[in-house]
């Protein structure tokens, strides 16, 4: 049976086919682009949750299972499974490439070009073993709760998609809640094959004149909100006011795009044999606009063109492959946990260990004895950091790029879309003694862990964002309008 794919709603149309940013209001007359009922969000205490199909990890999907098994696959992935472990492959085989900000106006020019240590940390991925088939879980070892911002994702979904009156039976004081064949109502989803590798793609929207008729929405929340996440509430006046900018800007957000997300949304709309991303700007109390992003606009920020991107995702694949060969042939037949580090030899010259883990039997389905990131505040921080199981094996991935017959040194620079690029990688076992593969995993986890709850000494830049915030909130109190920039039309991302 054939399931709807979801559509914009309240007009939003028209930001998929015009390049550049959509304010939902103009910020210099203060009228609405879009219906004002877009503008507040409705806070997770107000949705009713129970009111959508919860997320199916990859091994509870018996119908991805049972197509994997029906097209002799080995391996089944979804977009949020696979997509950071395709990241380290995309690091290594480029040698840590930075992103192109040449699109960014000059005040960005000293800005760094890198990834975000969030993006390059280490990632860990379950192979869980079913009914002769290896399904790729992410590792949710630290990641304990859902956060406001994923919360929000799934509501601002229902928002973008749905007429007023038809977004409120979503509501917990809705009169007229859904019908319990809606509840239950399946996602639908795309499926895409390489090698003996199957992956799922949820389907968020659709849009008959897209190339491509399929794109993902992307819910994207200010910079202070995602940087000090416990702490959201003190940027709700944090704004985005203006085009270009290092601050309160939507150009500020799309360049922590560019180094926080974009590799990501990019192999998750590959997977999905998407168009592109449709983007909502917020602070978690108010939408400031949308923007498209094109898979090619993505491809030209992270690879150069779309033919290289083509390529590194292939090569993503075939490697990615490659190692869960390697691991199951070491332990085969059983439920492990891989682990992904990636970085430099020397300067330009990356490579990427690999930790596999056999999961003993009772260990499987165990869950995190802590429910929230408060409880895992309050301990130790050394005692959230485990040894591994007691059987692991640690392998090095490396890889050689040859652009036109020259040998690459430095990170991947393909001068056009014509360059022939011929990538060759090696996979070995590395011969190190227990007490030097416990040390380096558990520097490891460490550094998963850093992310998941970062350091809670003074920060001056977020010191700088929570005045910038509680100006606007005491201007809004008074009813004073905050000063603007002059509104520029140009679209800064062409």
């Amino acid at each position: 049976m054939d399931i709807p794919v979801s559509t914009l709603a309240h007009g939003l149309d028209k930001v998929l086919f015009k390049p550049g940013v959509h304010y939902l209001k103009n910020p210099k007359t203060k009228s609405f682009n879009f219906t004002p009922f877009l503008e507040n969000i409705t806070q997770p205490i107000d949705f009713n949750f129970e009111a959508l199909q919860p997320y199916i990890t990859s091994s509870k999907d018996n119908s991805l299972i049972e197509l994997a098994q029906s097209h002799n696959k080995r391996y089944v992935g979804s977009t949020s499974s696979v997509s950071s472990v395709l990241s380290h492959f995309y690091f290594v085989m480029s040698n840590f490439k930075p992103v192109d900000t040449a699109c960014l106006s000059p005040a960005f020019i000293n800005e760094s070009k890198k990834f975000t240590r969030g993006t390059r940390v280490p990632a860990s991925i379950y192979l869980r073993w079913k009914d002769g088939v290896y399904a790729v879980d992410v590792d949710k070892s630290y990641d304990v709760e859902d956060t406001v911002l994923s919360e929000m994702g799934r509501s601002l979904e229902k928002v973008l998609t749905h007429e007023p009156s038809d977004y409120s039976r979503y509501l917990k004081n809705s009169e007229s809640p859904l019908p319990e064949e809606q509840r239950n109502q399946r996602e639908s989803y795309a499926y895409g094959e390489m090698g003996n590798i199957l992956l799922r793609s949820q389907l968020d929207c659709h849009h008959s004149r897209l190339k491509r008729g399929t794109f993902d929405l992307k819910t994207r929340a200010a910079v202070p909100v995602r940087l000090d996440l416990q702490n959201y509430t003190n940027y709700l006046g944090y704004s985005l006011r203006r085009r270009r900018g290092l601050y309160e800007s939507f150009e500020r957000e799309y360049y922590d795009m560019m180094r926080s997300a974009f590799l990501k949304y990019n192999f998750q709309v590959r997977i999905g044999h998407m168009d592109g991303i449709l983007v909502a700007y917020h602070n978690t109390r108010k939408i400031f606009g949308f923007q498209y992003i094109k898979r090619e606009e993505m491809d030209a920020r992270l690879y150069g063109s779309s033919e290289i991107g083509d390529q590194v995702f292939r090569n993503a694949l075939v490697m990615f492959e490659s190692v869960l060969n390697e691991a199951t042939k070491k332990y085969p037949n059983q439920t492990l946990r891989i682990s992904f580090d990636t970085a430099e030899k020397s300067i330009g010259v990356a490579y990427t260990n690999i930790y596999v883990e056999a999961v003993p039997p009772e260990e499987e389905n165990k869950t995190n004895k802590y429910k929230t990131k408060k409880e895992m505040e309050d301990v130790d921080r050394d005692s959230l950091i485990s040894d591994p199981y007691d059987q692991i094996s640690v392998f090095k991935l490396e890889t050689k790029s040859i652009v036109n017959g020259a040998l690459v040194t430095g990170p991947l620079e393909l001068s056009n879309k014509k360059s022939q690029w011929n990538l060759y990688y090696q996979i070995n076992e590395l011969s190190l003694c227990q007490d030097e593969i416990i040390k380096r995993f558990r520097n490891l986890r460490k550094r998963q862990l850093a992310i998941t709850l970062p350091s809670t000494s003074p920060n001056p830049m977020m010191q700088k964002f929570q005045k910038i915030s509680e100006a606007t909130l005491r201007a809004e109190a008074e009813g004073e309008a905050v000063e603007e920039e002059e509104e520029k039309t140009v679209d800064i991302h062409q």
